[in-house]
């Protein structure tokens, strides 16, 4: 294996949360590489924020007002908004973690706008409209002002463990095939989610779970991993469009209607009226119409190719016309082929697809993992939002990043460079080789197809024991069955086998630990729902689920609750739901 470079800070991913974090480090004089899977700038998931339509970037009202952006929230405080953040996350939240995040949210925003992004309107009233490419492109700019390296087209796979921290990283390099080691003081872990465990999944192709499974292979540990937010209005069919985010977009903006098989309505079905307004005009439209959607579904009146309708209305003619002039970006691309779908009277197949990850690496609010020297940032990280993601995946990436960045650096100040030979890292290079050296076996691809049947039958929105149970032996045989892939192609370049098995290395862990804590906690909260534990338990049930180690053991730990806490007692699903509602008010 090929030892490169030494640095002070490695940063694991080109998104926005690695971007921010190398702008950290490097801002305080660390020697800062980042390591990209694809280009620089172009990899990730923010690149798909809000379908490059609209994302949006959230802060307090106040910041917005000063800023000249909007006042319609001008007597707005981070206290505020702490306080709602605390109820929409059912009380899961870190609070330390969260009140870092509301009261540094505006400096990372203004920061945002000085360094140049663009402001193309609003989404809410803390919600600035933003394209994520625009995120990117200004982030990566300051970067290289402050002289961040970057690495592309390199795939990490684990982290090195000497003396009991983080020592640098081992990557592959997808161009040569060439495995490195790279030695670090202090390495930062911004990968994003794992989508890719699901086959239907609104993120990129490379979310995979990579830093949350190099992590725990390390031995740092996981925090609620059960709690997954589903999208709910992604394309299913036409298949050629499977993935696509639009209907949600439409969804968000107030456009269309959810229908099914019969043509009818049914969301009122199982939302009240006050929780069905706050599902079509808020961010609660994650949970609450994942929830129904999924409902309709079990009950048997979903369509011939699975999920809802979603369907525009083409009369009068001035509905389309009025969308247009909203989002003139639907005349171009792939959006164009869509919209001639709308046109011609004809609706799209939409179902709920795996989002974003509640849960993740456990940090602090500083961005220290359990492991030193190991730092995460963003949706690969778990705590912050608790039970339910409402406010802006951007500004997490943009604030954990920032603080991860700053500790980094501060961690690699005091120590010295650690030596790695060939012994620390022979053992890692042997396990990601092991396939080429086999002549016959099973083949990546099979496996994470097996992967994603097992994902989607016991991980739904809707869950349920037996399925959970079932679900664990076979991702447990499906893990042990990892030695006994092969390749077909002996080549090491850019190899499409070799890469899956190395997501597989992850996926399939991180599916283990996501089914694991959603056995664990025998209730519903957020946008974990038991249909056999259909209650909210505030008595035995307020905490993280932390796992750890070789078996995942796992720990039922307290919720970090400094400023305010619920009620105690245990309430139906509907019911608590409803009074978290009547808080917002």
């Amino acid at each position: 294996m090929k030892i490169e470079g030494t640095y002070d800070v490695v940063v694991i991913g080109s998104g926005g949360g690695g971007l921010r974090a190398a702008i950290g480090a490097a801002s305080c004089h660390g020697k800062t590489l980042v390591v990209c899977r694809g280009s620089a700038k172009r990899s990730g998931a923010t690149l798909l924020a809000g379908a490059n339509i609209s994302a949006d970037i959230a802060c307090d009202g106040a910041t917005l007002a000063k800023l000249g952006i909007s006042s319609s929230l001008k007597d707005d405080t981070p206290e505020r908004w702490f306080e709602e953040l605390v109820k929409e996350g059912f009380y899961l939240n870190n609070q330390e973690m969260l009140q870092m995040f509301t009261e540094t949210a505006g400096q990372r925003v203004t920061e945002l706008v000085q360094w140049g992004l663009k402001v193309r309107g609003m989404e809410g009233d803390r919600e600035i409209s933003v394209f994520g490419s625009d995120i990117l492109d200004t982030l990566y700019g300051k970067a290289r002002e402050y002289g961040v390296e970057f690495m592309q087209n390199t795939l990490f796979t684990d982290l090195i463990v000497k003396n009991g921290q983080a020592s640098g990283v081992i990557c592959v390099d997808l161009m040569t095939g060439e495995v490195k080691a790279i030695p670090a003081k202090a390495v930062i872990l911004c990968t994003g989610g794992a989508h890719n465990i699901f086959a239907e999944n609104s993120g990129s192709t490379d979310l995979c779970g990579e830093g949350q499974g190099a992590a725990w292979r390390a031995g740092a540990e996981l925090i609620d991993m059960e709690m997954i937010s589903f999208c709910p209005t992604v394309t299913k069919y036409p298949t050629m469009y499977k993935g696509n985010i639009l209907p949600y977009i439409f969804v968000t903006t107030g456009y269309g209607s959810l229908l099914n098989k019969y043509g009818k309505t049914f969301i009122h079905k199982y939302l009240s009226p006050k929780a069905e307004q706050l599902a079509l005009e808020s961010e609660w439209n994650k949970m609450l119409l994942s929830y129904a959607v999924q409902s309709e579904i079990l009950a048997g009146k979903g369509t011939k190719h699975g999920g809802v309708y979603f369907s525009l209305p083409d009369h009068p003619q001035e509905i389309l016309e009025e969308l247009y002039h909203d989002l003139p970006s639907l005349k171009k691309g792939i959006y164009a082929d869509i919209m001639k779908i709308f046109e011609s009277g004809k609706s799209l197949v939409v179902q709920p697809a795996a989002h974003y990850f509640e849960g993740g690496i456990r940090i602090n609010a500083k961005g220290h993992t359990s492991l030193p020297g190991l730092f995460a940032a963003g949706e690969c990280s778990g705590g912050m939002f608790g039970a339910n993601r409402v406010s802006a995946a951007t500004t997490e990436m943009l604030v954990e990043g920032a603080q991860a960045g700053i500790s980094a650096a501060m961690f690699a100040s005091g120590r010295s460079m650690p030596l790695i030979t060939s012994s620390d890292t022979e053992k890692t290079e042997s396990e990601l080789l092991a396939p080429f050296g086999r002549k016959n076996g099973i083949s990546p691809n099979e496996q994470k197809q097996k992967l994603h049947e097992i994902t989607a039958e016991s991980l739904p929105v809707i869950r349920c024991e037996k399925k959970l149970t079932d679900a664990l032996a076979q991702l447990e045989q499906l893990q042990n069955e990892e030695e006994n892939i092969a390749f077909h192609d002996d080549s090491r370049v850019y190899n499409r086998q070799w890469r899956e098995y190395l997501e597989l290395r992850n996926m399939i862990p991180v599916a283990k630990a996501i089914v694991k804590s959603a056995m664990l906690r025998k209730e519903s909260r957020g946008v974990h729902i038991r249909s056999d534990y259909f209650k909210t338990d505030n008595d035995h049930f307020l905490c993280n689920i932390v796992l750890q180690g070789k078996d995942m053991q796992a720990q039922k730990v307290p919720a970090v609750l400094t400023k305010t806490k619920p009620a105690s007692g245990c309430l139906d699903y509907p019911e608590y739901i409803e009074q978290i509602v009547e808080m917002l008010e």
